[in-house]
């Protein structure tokens, strides 16, 4: 009969309890992650802060021979470079820089704040409209037939490329580095800003009928979150009653398989963050020759630091979670050994009776 409620015990907890604490693990992790602020609207802050500077590094590191091997490529920006105007000092002058350090973390900031439950999920939109402004200065069609009186004539062969070759196409046209017709180019600049303009809403909105959403509670939403592990833990503890013959052994029965629940999730989490950097690097380096120039390897190597910025504050939740069921487990088998080790303790042997 003992060996027949082991039995049923070990099938609760194996094929019921341990998937439950599994995937509830990474339910709650990942859904607090998706509710923190950190992944909506303070990683969008740290990217827009570094744009500038990662600007700069490509436009830079893009004339050594050693980085950009394509010459095409490579006179491109070395054309954009002798321009007196550098791209930052355009986004600043144009206002793209100041919308972003400005609308655009306003409304992120706005956004922090209801995930965090500081503000209720008023309507919040982010105004478009300077942007496209900003897209349609004068400045940004100075700049290009900038960048283009900085290289050499086109010869027939460029001419007939240039004219070939169709404005607002996908990025892996080649365009040669050549100077082409500037009233010409002057036009297609026209008209490209007008096109991409033209397909911009003048905003975005955030929230609208969302109202019933209760972000105000995020900390009784992270207490429901929690107790998820409610459902894992009454057939884990349920098995181990089942099993379990003393309560040493339903510590065991217990502590184990929670141990063991909370390494599986913390084993993958930790593979899934590691594997997702090694990927990337794999996929750079695997498919560098696929790229249409060396400038998206180049674009590629200076980003790299953005995977880790999503990819940890998606998966540290889960990390967070899996750890905090770890040591659950570990208490669990801890009080094990000061536990009795039998169930009922054998009453103590009465006296010898005294000698007549």
């Amino acid at each position: 009969m003992s060996s027949f409620r082991k039995v049923i015990g070990f099938l609760i907890i194996v094929f019921i309890g341990l998937p439950l604490l599994f995937a509830i693990t990474w339910s709650v992790g990942l859904s607090r992650a998706a509710l923190s602020p950190k992944l909506l609207s303070e990683v969008p802050q740290k990217i827009i802060a570094a744009v500038p500077d990662l600007i700069d590094e490509v436009v830079r590191e893009s004339q050594n021979a050693d980085v950009v091997r394509d010459a095409d490529t490579r006179a491109w920006f070395q054309a954009l470079a002798k321009n007196p105007t550098p791209p930052r000092e355009l986004l600043a002058k144009i206002g793209v820089l100041p919308w972003m350090q400005g609308e655009l973390q306003d409304a992120l900031a706005k956004i922090g704040d209801v995930l965090k439950g500081k503000r209720p999920p008023d309507r919040i939109a982010i105004d478009l409209r300077p942007l496209k402004k900003a897209l349609l200065d004068p400045a940004v069609e100075d700049y290009v037939l900038g960048v283009l009186k900085n290289l050499p004539p086109c010869d027939e062969s460029g001419t007939r490329r240039w004219t070939q070759n169709e404005w607002g196409d996908s990025g892996r046209i080649h365009l040669p580095p050549c100077r082409p017709d500037l009233d010409a180019a002057r036009a297609a600049v026209r008209a490209e800003q007008a096109r991409i303009v033209g397909r911009m809403d003048d905003s975005v909105q955030i929230f609208e009928d969302a109202r019933f959403v209760p972000f105000e509670w995020m900390h009784a939403l992270t207490f429901l979150l929690y107790a998820m592990f409610i459902i894992p833990a009454i057939f884990i503890l349920g098995g181990a009653l089942v099993a379990a013959s003393s309560p040493a052994d339903f510590l065991r029965w217990s502590g184990i398989p929670i141990l063991i629940g909370g390494l599986s999730s913390l084993g993958l989490a930790l593979f899934v963050r590691t594997s997702a950097f090694y990927f990337e690097r794999w996929t750079f380096f695997r498919h560098g020759r696929d790229w249409s120039s060396d400038l998206g390897p180049l674009a590629l190597e200076k980003t790299r630091w953005l995977l880790r910025l999503v990819v940890e504050p998606l998966l540290n939740p889960v990390i967070y979670a899996a750890g905090v069921v770890c040591v659950v487990g570990l208490i669990f088998i801890a009080f094990s050994f000061s536990a009795r080790s039998h169930r009922n303790l054998a009453p103590p042997a009465a006296p010898p009776a005294p000698a007549a």
